[in-house]
């Protein structure tokens, strides 16, 4: 097999990392290592701007030569181009567009429909993305599935995180949940949920939340509540988190891949996930699932969990089966591959 010539759009860079970005950030790691890849990345000036750096990014695959690949890895890329391997993490804007405001469905929806028309390559996280994208590209234009995976840094048993002493938890005493302040991460059935527990496992199990929150998103009014809020973390105070977790809670309404739940299992935790079919997709036997729609139905499987948990040693176990399963290593091989079998004449 020949080597790919690639050219990484790297748009990505400066973005805080959430789930495309670490996709990005991973890939384009290994990838560089590699003969015949190389990134063009935005310099400072483009990448302290979202609006300069999108309008940098229409540029990103000019210059190249002529079988050279423009890869974007993300959604921040051109919106149409020549010789342009996409990676799609996820249709929603598409599928839901409720979910988000509409000045975003107004700008991404026509874009990503562009950028999947033109592209000469679709790369999907996940099958049923690369099932669903199969429908909306038409047979001519190959898909192929470069899934996520785990961090090195996502392990069982690391030193507890700092939240703990500074907000009277323990190790094994706390439900948690990582998400922006998404409509589709289902934060205000969760939060129901945990409330309906028995005062006893409220007490022991506090929900505590980790994650941002993000302009693009329709906004989701939940109440008063009790929870702990975090906010932002970094990723090894995530790692930490994860692993000194009782369960780690992700009712999400649907996922493009769902990283949050491989990172909990590959740091050992416990897992509350939603009976949708990426995520058994991705979690399979590992997880224990609730209908995302029902208060009553997350709440009962928390509770079971919670009072029936996973042995230590099992625990361990599953997160080396995670790794396994998905690499990062393994996901650069697959699309390098992929870009490498296509034809010099290109579309």
């Amino acid at each position: 097999m020949p080597d790919a010539r690639i050219l990484i759009n790297g748009s990505f860079r400066g973005q805080r990392i959430t789930g495309q970005q670490r996709y990005a950030t991973e890939i384009a790691g290994r990838l560089l290592s590699r003969n015949g890849v190389r990134e063009r990345a935005l310099d400072a000036r483009a990448q302290s701007s979202p609006i300069r750096a999108w309008a940098r990014a229409q540029l990103a695959g000019f210059g190249r030569s002529r079988n050279e690949r423009l890869l974007t890895l993300t959604s921040r890329g051109p919106v149409v181009g020549r010789r342009h391997v996409v990676v799609v993490h996820d249709l929603f804007v598409l599928d839901h567009p409720e979910w988000f405001s509409r000045r975003y469905v107004a700008t991404h929806a026509p874009i990503l429909r562009a950028q999947l028309r033109s592209a000469e390559l679709v790369v999907a996280v996940s099958d049923p993305v690369a099932r669903r994208t199969m429908l909306l590209t038409g047979q001519d234009t190959p898909v192929v599935t470069v899934p996520n995976a785990p961090a090195e840094f996502f392990r069982p048993g690391l030193a507890d995180p700092d939240a703990l002493a500074a907000n009277g938890l323990r190790r094994g005493g706390y439900v948690l949940a990582v998400s922006s302040d998404d409509p589709r991460k289902n934060l205000g059935r969760l939060i129901a949920a945990h409330a309906r527990l028995p005062e006893s496992l409220r007490r022991d199990f506090p929900l505590v939340l980790a994650g941002g929150s993000s302009a693009i998103f329709a906004r989701s009014e939940r109440g008063y509540d009790d929870t702990l809020r975090l906010g932002y973390v970094d990723d090894h105070e995530l790692a930490r988190l994860y692993s000194a977790a009782a369960i780690v809670a992700f009712p999400s309404l649907d996922e493009g891949f769902g990283l949050p739940a491989v990172e909990a299992l590959a740091s050992g935790a416990d897992i509350l996930v939603s009976d949708v079919p990426v995520l058994h997709w991705v979690c399979g036997e590992d997880a224990n699932y609730a209908d995302p729609l029902s208060v009553l139905s997350i709440s009962d499987t928390l509770r079971s969990a919670l009072e029936k948990p996973t042995t230590q040693s099992a625990r361990v176990e599953r997160a080396e089966a995670v790794r396994r399963r998905f690499s990062w290593d393994d996901s650069a091989d697959i699309l390098y591959a992929a870009i490498s079998t296509l034809s010099d004449d290109a579309r």
